[in-house]
């Protein structure tokens, strides 16, 4: 079990990891293949020509995981440019691999307070709430990611090792399980053993329930 559990850990901590935002009004870059959904903000502001290069570099320095040089260029480009959602955004990825959840979800929060259509923020934010032990907060929160994006496999991935592992509501982790496994182009032989596992323990549940 232990090893299950470190095992899911690492998995939704990767999806998030993967995540960087591209364009200053917000978008993403997800594995596979690059997704971009353009999210811009309300005034469609101009884009200063200094921000664009100082955005670039903090992109780099998230892609190449040096995150306390990546946090401290993004709490500058956040103070300085505090109407982007993007520069927020990651902020709030560099403060998550730093491990300082609580004021990752109050990074994501500013970002979804600029431009709240962000999908994207939605889920990064469960997660650093759930690595904060909020995770009734956690759950609220991909429910309002899947209502922005009902087709992202990730959130159903992400919500039910919430449930699975933290809440251990093994019917509901099942459910999403099983929704994330539809929605990914290719077969993932791990999610296919959860899925496995979890039939069987949900079962032996609910026997013992009705005896």
């Amino acid at each position: 079990m232990l090893n299950r559990f470190a095992e899911q850990l690492s998995h939704g901590l990767i999806l998030l990891a993967a995540v960087v935002v591209l364009l200053l009004q917000g978008c993403s870059i997800s594995q596979p293949k690059p997704q971009v959904a353009d999210t811009a903000a309300p005034e469609e502001q101009p884009i200063p020509e200094a921000l664009t290069a100082a955005y670039q570099q903090g992109l780099e320095l998230l892609q190449d995981k040096k995150y306390d040089e990546a946090l401290v260029h993004w709490q500058g480009l956040a103070e300085e440019y505090r109407q982007f959602p993007g520069c927020w955004s990651n902020l709030g990825i560099a403060q998550f691999n730093n491990q300082a959840y609580e004021d990752s979800v109050k990074s994501f929060d500013q970002a979804l307070s600029i431009d709240s259509s962000f999908c994207p923020a939605l889920k990064m934010k469960a997660l650093a709430e759930r690595e904060a032990g909020h995770f009734k907060k956690s759950e609220e929160t991909y429910l309002s990611a899947l209502q922005c994006a009902p087709g992202d496999a990730d959130v159903h991935y992400n919500l039910g090792i919430l449930y699975d592992l933290y809440m251990q509501d093994l019917a509901k982790a099942l459910e999403h399980y099983q929704q994330a496994a539809a929605l990914m182009s290719q077969t993932d032989e791990t999610l296919a053993m959860w899925i496995t596992d979890l039939e069987r323990r949900n079962a032996e549940q609910m026997a013992g329930d009705d005896s």
